[in-house]
């Protein structure tokens, strides 16, 4: 691996650091993921801030379900969740698939800006087009299934 001013090189793509994101061509196609955040193996990155989490939905997953993406539902703020069960769903063409909760915690906020303007999880996923923010509850226990941003991009380019 060669580093230089920003720049790694990597086996299957490159990996180029700015200003707080990495983009990582695989495949041919170059994928852009916060450094800043943890990630869940089902796509969504956490931003944690003491004891409060923004979550939103990362590249990859935009990317896989943008196609056919009609409506982002969230459950109300007030709702307790734990990490698996689910938070929402994705109102698909064909299907409503089920969002599951990266954290445990109570909603504290849901993106209101999304009923209208969806557009904003295509746009800006990591900033204006976040999906919740949460009160964590286990974070602790939930850290140990999320991952960093390098061990997320390995798992994606597998």
């Amino acid at each position: 691996m060669e580093s230089r001013r920003g720049v790694l090189g990597w086996d299957k793509g490159h990996l180029l650091r700015s200003e707080g994101y990495v983009e990582a061509t695989i495949d041919g196609v170059t994928y852009t993921f916060r450094e800043d955040v943890y990630y869940s193996a089902d796509g969504l990155w956490v931003a944690v801030d003491g004891e409060l989490a923004r979550v939103g939905i990362g590249d990859c997953l935009y990317r896989a379900i943008s196609p056919n993406l009609n409506l982002i539902a969230l459950r109300p703020p007030g709702t307790e969740v734990r990490q698996g069960e689910q938070m929402g769903s994705f109102d698909m063409v064909k299907a409503d698939v089920a969002i599951p909760s990266p954290v445990s915690g109570v909603i504290e906020e849901v993106n209101e800006e999304l009923e209208s303007h969806l557009w904003l999880v295509d746009t800006d996923r990591y900033d204006k087009g976040w999906l919740a923010v949460f009160r964590l509850t286990h974070f602790t226990t939930d850290r140990e299934n999320l991952l960093d941003v390098h061990a997320y991009r390995a798992m994606v380019e597998v």
